[in-house]
């Protein structure tokens, strides 16, 4: 397991229809519960991902695929923040299924301006939100 104390457990519905020919969740479905994790995790990480000032937009996503993870009604993740920059911050996330780290994933995210679409630094609230659930 890769996930520290302080992640936030988020548990996720399956679908029938996640699996591919191979019996086994689909890896761009893997990419679709990785954001649904982020996205519930996100009023403890960093509060609303838009404001009337800002929004968070994903920069970049890596995934690794250490097991497969196959059909059932439900899996956990895990997710915290894993780095925090000037105008950027990186989230971790493990998909978890009968107690084995399956997939492990990161994204960076940027804080833009809504206005000018560009970035903007981090505000220390919300440096400061995110750094309850920080860990390397």
């Amino acid at each position: 397991m890769r996930a520290p104390a302080n992640a936030i457990p988020v548990t996720l519905a399956l679908r029938w229809s996640d699996q591919d020919a191979n019996a086994h969740v689909n890896n761009a479905t893997m990419v679709t519960l990785i954001e649904e994790a982020r996205v519930r995790a996100a009023k403890d990480l960093t509060g609303p991902f838009s404001t009337d000032t800002y929004a968070h937009v994903v920069r970049s996503l890596e995934v690794v695929y250490d097991a497969e993870l196959t059909y059932t009604d439900s899996i956990e993740a895990r997710v915290w923040v894993s780095r925090i920059g000037n105008t950027s911050y990186q989230v971790s996330h493990e998909l978890i299924q009968d107690g084995k780290s399956c997939v492990f994933a990161t994204a960076t995210l940027v804080l833009i301006d809504v206005s000018q679409r560009r970035p903007i630094p981090l505000p220390e609230n919300l440096t400061k939100r995110m750094s309850a659930h920080y860990s390397e």
